[in-house]
C-alpha cells in the first residue's frame, strides 16, 4: 500500500454513464443525458498516489441536499456507488418523479420500481418528507392505476409532508379515500385528478396547504375537506370543473386564498376569515358573486375579470380597514369609482374599459397605476410617489389633448416621478396648444416614458421636446421600448440659472411656455444602456455652448437607429427560418 500524504492536490472530475433504472427482466441502455461527475481528491506524496472519496465522507444530510437538485432517474443510479450511497438513497427524503418524455412501457416500469422503493421504506420505517409524482396516464391499463394507488398508500404509511400528484389531462384519476385522513400531511397539491365525497369525517389535522388545479371536484367535497383542515393557511384553487359555490368559513388560520375560474361555473365565493390577509380571485366569462367584507384583516385584494358594479367596490372597501393593496383587473362594469380607504398604499387598475372617473379618499396611498383612459381624476393622496398612466388610445383631436393635459395636471403636486406608457403622438402636444396653455407638470422631478410605438416611427429630438414642455426642468428623463429591449435612454439635464416659482408654474414658463426649457438649458447628459448581445452603457454629453442640442441629439438618434437594424438583421439570421 502506497503511504498517503496529508498534501491534496486539485480535484479530478471523471465523467462516466448513469446505471440505468434496475427493471425485473433487463436493464434499459443509459441514455445520453444520463451521465454524472464523480469528484476525486488525489493525494501525493513524492513516490505514489491513492485516490481518496472525499464526497462520500460528507454528513448524510449534505449529501441528501446534493441530491435534491437531481430528478429521480438522476438520483437512482448513485445507489449503486457504494454502501454508503445505497443507504443515502435509501433515506433519502424527497422523492420526485418528474419525466419530461416517457413512454407508457417505461413510465410503468419506473412506478413499479418506485412502488417497490416505498414499501422497503415502510417496511424499514423510514419517514418521507416529500413526494412528487408526475405521470401522463395514457391508458386505461387498470394496472397502472393500482400502481399508483400503492404508491400513495406507502408513501402515506411513511407519514409523508407533502404530496405532489399530476395525472395530465388524458384520463381522470380517482384519489384515493385515504387522503382525507392524513393526520401527518402538510401540503396536498393535485392537478388533473378527481376527489369523491369523503365517506366521513376529514381529519387533515396538519394540513397548511391546499393547492387544486383542474381537479373534478364539488362544493360538497370542498366544503367537508375546508372543515377538517384546522390549521389550513394557503388555499389555490385552479379551474376546478363541478365547483358552483366556494365557502370558506370559521378558518381561523387562512392567510392566502388564489381562486381562478375559467367558464368552469363558478356562481358564488364568500370568504370569512379573521386571519385572511390576501385575497386573489379570477374569474372569466361568467357572472360571479364575490364577498370579502368579512375579511376585517385583509391588506392584499386582486380582482380579475368580475363583473362588480361602483357600489359594490365601494360597499366591500370601506368593510375593509387595513387594505393596502388594491388591484382591479378587466372589471368591464366599472365606470365611476369612490374608494374611501385609509391605509390604502398602491393601487391598480388595468383594462377596466368603462372606467373613466376616479374619486379617491386614500390620505396613504403612494402607487397609482392605472391602464386606462381617464377623463376624471381626484384624490387627496399627500405625496405619490409613482404614477403610471397607460394611454391605450392614438390621439385624434385638440380636445383630446386638453383632456390628456387636463388629467396630467392632477398630478402635479402629488407625485414627483411620473412614468407614462403611451404612443408617441401622445405627447407631441400641438404648437398652437402650447402658446396658450401652461405645462401641467411642473414639480416632476423624473418622468419614465415607455414608447408603444413603432420604433421607426419616432423622432427622439421630438419627443424629448414634447416631454420637456409637459414637465419643464425636470431633472431626469429615461424613454424605453417594451416591443423592443436593445436600448433604454437616460437624459439628466442641468439648467443656466436658479427656477423661481410662482404658483404651479416657473416664471419662465409663463412667459415663453413653447420654449422654455431651451433657453434655460445647460447641458444634458445623455446614458444609453444596450442590452443585447451584450449588456453595456455609452455616455454622451451636450452642451449648449457647442451648438443645437436639439441637433446632436438626432444625430445620435441615427447611428442608434442603424445599430438597432443591425442587430435585427443579426438576430433575424441567427435565429434561421
Amino acid at each position: 500500500m502506497p503511504k498517503e500524504n496529508p498534501g491534496t492536490s486539485p480535484a479530478v472530475f471523471s465523467l462516466r454513464s448513469k446505471p440505468s433504472l434496475p427493471t425485473e427482466s433487463r436493464q434499459l441502455p443509459p441514455h445520453p443525458s444520463q451521465v454524472i461527475f464523480s469528484v476525486t481528491f488525489m493525494e501525493t506524496n513524492t513516490s505514489s498516489t491513492a485516490n481518496v472519496d472525499r464526497i462520500s465522507a460528507l454528513p448524510p444530510p449534505i449529501l441528501h441536499h446534493i441530491l435534491s437538485f437531481l430528478s429521480l432517474e438522476q438520483v437512482v443510479p448513485t445507489s449503486v456507488l457504494s454502501k454508503t450511497w445505497k443507504q443515502l438513497w435509501h433515506t433519502f427524503p424527497n422523492v420526485e418523479y418528474n419525466p419530461r418524455r416517457s413512454t407508457f412501457r417505461r413510465q410503468k416500469m419506473v412506478l413499479k420500481y418506485l412502488e417497490q422503493f416505498l414499501l422497503n421504506r415502510y417496511l424499514d420505517a423510514i419517514s418521507l418528507e416529500k413526494l412528487t409524482l408526475r405521470v401522463e396516464l395514457l391508458s386505461d391499463d387498470p394496472d397502472l392505476e393500482s400502481i399508483m394507488n400503492r404508491c400513495l398508500s406507502y408513501a402515506f404509511a411513511s407519514n409523508v409532508k407533502e404530496l405532489k400528484l399530476d395525472v395530465g389531462c388524458c384520463r381522470i384519476y380517482n384519489v384515493p379515500q385515504i387522503v382525507f385522513y392524513l393526520k401527518s400531511i402538510y401540503v396536498l397539491d393535485f392537478e388533473f385528478c378527481k376527489l369523491e365525497p369523503p365517506r366521513s369525517t376529514v381529519t387533515l389535522l396538519s394540513l397548511r396547504k391546499l393547492c387544486l388545479s383542474f381537479v373534478h371536484v364539488d362544493d360538497d367535497v370542498i366544503r367537508d375537506m375546508v372543515a377538517g383542515c384546522p390549521l389550513i393557511e394557503y388555499i389555490i384553487i385552479n379551474n376546478c370543473p363541478g365547483l358552483k359555490s366556494l365557502q370558506l368559513l370559521g378558518l381561523n388560520k387562512l392567510k392566502e386564498i388564489k381562486l381562478d375560474s375559467n367558464r368552469c361555473g363558478l356562481e358564488r365565493v364568500y370568504i370569512n376569515g379573521v386571519n385572511v390577509h390576501s385575497v386573489d380571485i379570477k374569474v372569466y366569462l361568467e357572472p360571479c358573486e364575490v364577498n370579502v367584507s368579512s375579511c376585517k384583516n385583509l391588506t392584499h385584494l386582486r380582482l380579475d375579470g368580475l363583473s362588480i358594479t361602483d357600489k359594490w367596490l365601494y360597499n366591500q372597501i370601506s368593510e375593509l380597514p387595513f387594505l393596502e393593496y388594491l388591484a382591479l383587473h378587466y372589471c368591464m362594469k366599472l365606470r365611476c369609482i369612490n374608494i374611501s380607504s385609509p391605509r390604502l398604499k398602491e393601487l391598480v387598475f388595468e383594462r377596466c374599459e368603462e372606467l373613466v372617473e376616479f374619486e379617491l379618499d386614500t390620505p396613504n396611498l403612494s402607487i397609482f397605476k392605472c391602464f386606462n383612459y381617464v377623463e376624471s381624476f381626484s384624490s387627496n393622496a399627500l405625496a405619490l410617489s409613482q404614477t403610471l398612466l397607460c394611454f391605450i388610445s392614438h390621439p385624434v383631436d385638440n380636445e383630446w389633448y386638453l383632456k390628456f393635459i387636463k388629467l396630467l395636471a392632477r398630478f402635479n403636486l402629488c407625485s414627483n416621478v411620473l412614468n407614462l406608457q403611451c404612443n408617441h403622438e401622445a405627447v407631441l402636444i400641438p404648437r398652437e396648444l402650447r402658446e396658450i396653455l401652461c405645462p401641467p407638470l411642473t414639480y416632476h422631478k423624473h418622468v419614465s416614458f415607455s414608447v408603444l410605438s413603432e420604433i421607426l416611427e419616432v423622432s427622439l429630438a421630438n419627443l424629448v421636446d414634447g416631454l420637456l414642455w409637459i414637465t419643464p426642468h425636470a431633472e431626469t428623463l429615461s424613454i424605453e421600448w417594451p416591443n423592443i429591449n436593445f436600448y433604454e435612454l437616460s437624459f439628466q439635464f442641468s439648467y443656466k440659472k436658479k427656477l423661481t416659482y410662482e404658483g404651479e408654474t416657473p416664471s419662465c414658463c409663463q412667459s415663453l411656455p413653447l420654449s422654455c426649457w431651451k433657453h434655460c438649458i445647460k447641458e444634458v447628459k445623455i446614458e444609453c444602456t444596450e442590452k443585447y448581445p451584450i449588456r453595456q452603457i455609452n455616455r454622451e454629453s451636450f452642451s449648449s455652448e457647442d451648438g443645437d442640442i436639439m441637433e446632436k441629439i438626432n444625430d445620435l438618434w441615427k447611428s442608434l437607429l442603424d445599430m438597432m437594424i443591425l442587430h435585427s438583421k443579426i438576430f433575424a439570421e441567427y435565429d434561421g427560418p
